[in-house]
């Protein structure tokens, strides 16, 4: 259960204050794809009445019902006196008709009807703990829903003392307003999520025949049906085009629609196009569910001063003082080799890096080929450990942004260049290579007063460190949505199926797998060579 155990509500004592919250996964992810449940005005006719101030209760009584460790905190901070009026309770019923905002069916979170005030205080507590914390720091642990480690800065709201305080002050639904993320990111994804609800409940959405590809200045049966599904999503303004012919604004914003995914940009409208058009609003609201939770687990206050690396859409940001300043385009690690969700700094640059390799990489990729092949590539091997000199051939390119973690995980430049005009770019063993790094290095030794350090070990050929001076963060990221450039939200492939995971996790219907074949399992003969 997502929200809590799943014992029978039979009408023994105790049952209904245990586990307050019980949304079944099937019925949140009905509510994320706009099937209709009940709201939270329906449950809020199930409430008992609560007295209009809390009356005194036998604080034996609170600590035999009070068996959730987080409900013993909440009350031992009270002095184990009741919490709720009857103000309060329909104060947070209203404040669930906003968890839609956030991706999240309030009626869920409503606790089932008590017998008496003792219980019915308890499980409004939990209930309002269980919502309180899943805006603030979200519902699912994300370790568990992501691959295995995740070391991004968490949000530290501490939601049972503030839920004590915002009782007493009645100011609950003000409280509860506060925890979610309140950037202008959030924000947009939350209005897009909302306006796809709108759009979901519209009947008769068929689904656009595959078949053979449909080429620009081309008549095709299925075009008007295209067309419509265009103006569906926005990408068409204006009353949809009848004709059959794929025309030059279909064909725009067909092209639009391809980047937005991390497709190759054609306009022509092969079966992968089709697939991404009749995902449509369901799978988007889908995905931007996903995405609002994943921005919940995150610190509200990010670094001002940072890199922020989307490894579901293979680009990063450099942000100085809070404003985007430097952007570009990654190649970050494969299907079976994903670049993990951490967070770590880097303060200085190596440049001209000689790679270590990693073992595990050493005696699949490049002992089995021979002494001729480490010769060619500027290898040797030194106490039992293969490394690449710094060169034209070295795997890291000539700069290192050298990121302090245990994972061995760090941005870098790449003599494989050709792979940023790719759609595709998971091609890495897990590390970040970062499109004109050289330029961007130097545009941060030009910031921290280093430029003349920088270019004169550059012009050497050798390795050599330059200290910045200052640590710049770096979180790598796995946003399958997000707000681009212009400001638009825009949607991409699922290439660790890492939407899959959470969407188990959330109790959502799952999305369908959109791994890329040729970028799941790269041939390590015909792979760039790079970490």
């Amino acid at each position: 259960m997502l929200f809590g155990g799943d014992g029978a509500r039979d009408g023994r004592p105790g049952d209904e204050t245990e586990q307050p919250a019980r949304a079944t996964r099937r019925q949140l992810g009905a509510w994320a794809l706009g099937l209709g449940l009940a709201g939270p005005a329906a449950a809020r006719a199930q409430l008992f009445p609560l007295a209009p101030t809390s009356p005194v209760i036998d604080p034996l009584v609170l600590q035999a019902l009070a068996t959730d460790p987080r409900a013993k905190r909440f009350y031992s901070l009270r002095g184990w006196t009741l919490a709720w009026t009857e103000d309060q309770a329909k104060a947070f019923s209203a404040a669930l008709e906003g968890a839609i905002r956030h991706g999240l069916d309030g009626a869920a979170f409503q606790p089932a009807p008590s017998r008496d005030l003792a219980s019915r205080d308890v499980a409004l507590t939990l209930a309002a703990i269980t919502y309180a914390d899943g805006l603030a720091r979200g519902l699912v642990d994300p370790a568990a829903a992501s691959q295995g480690l995740f070391t991004l800065e968490r949000q530290g709201t501490d939601v049972i003392a503030g839920l004590s305080q915002a009782l007493d002050r009645r100011e609950l639904r003000a409280w509860l307003d506060r925890l979610p993320p309140r950037d202008a990111e959030y924000q947009a994804l939350s209005a897009a999520y909302v306006a796809l609800r709108a759009l979901i409940t519209r009947a008769g959405v068929a689904a656009i025949p595959t078949g053979a590809a449909i080429l620009p200045g081309v008549a095709d049966y299925r075009v008007p049906m295209i067309a419509q599904r265009l103006y569906d999503l926005g990408y068409l303004t204006g009353p949809p085009l009848a004709s059959q012919i794929l025309s030059a604004p279909i064909v725009e914003a067909l092209k639009r629609v391809q980047a937005e995914n991390g497709m190759q940009a054609t306009g022509k409208v092969g079966n992968d196009t089709i697939g991404v058009l009749n995902a449509g609003p369901t799978d988007h609201a889908r995905q931007l569910v996903l995405n609002l939770e994943r921005r919940r687990w995150l610190r509200r206050e990010a670094p001002g001063t940072r890199i922020d690396v989307n490894t579901a859409g293979a680009f990063f940001t450099y942000y100085r003082d809070g404003v985007a300043d430097w952007s570009g385009r990654t190649v970050v690690g494969s299907a079976n080799r994903q670049t993990p969700s951490l967070q770590s700094s880097f303060s200085q640059l190596v440049v001209n890096p000689p790679w270590n390799v990693p073992a595990s990489i050493a005696r699949a990729e490049i002992l089995p080929r021979g002494a001729a092949y480490l010769r060619r590539e500027n290898m040797y091997i030194t106490n039992g450990r293969v490394v690449q000199r710094p060169g034209p051939k070295a795997a890291l390119g000539q700069v290192k942004f050298d990121m302090q973690n245990p994972y061995a995980i760090y941005l870098h430049d790449t003599p494989s260049k050709s792979l940023f005009a790719r759609a595709a770019r998971h091609r890495s063993h897990g590390c970040v290579r970062v499109e004109n790094a050289v330029d961007f290095a130097r545009h941060l030794a030009g910031l921290y007063g280093v430029s003349d350090r920088f270019e004169a070990v550059l012009a050497t050929g050798d390795t050599g460190i330059v200290q910045l001076g200052a640590d710049i963060p770096v979180r790598l990221l796995y946003h399958s949505a997000f707000v681009n450039e212009a400001g638009v939200v825009v949607y991409r492939s699922d290439p660790y199926g890492l939407d899959i995971k959470l969407a188990k996790a959330m109790g959502l219907d799952l999305p369908r797998p959109t791994l890329n074949p040729e970028e799941a399992k790269p041939d390590p003969q015909s792979a760039p060579l790079g970490p």
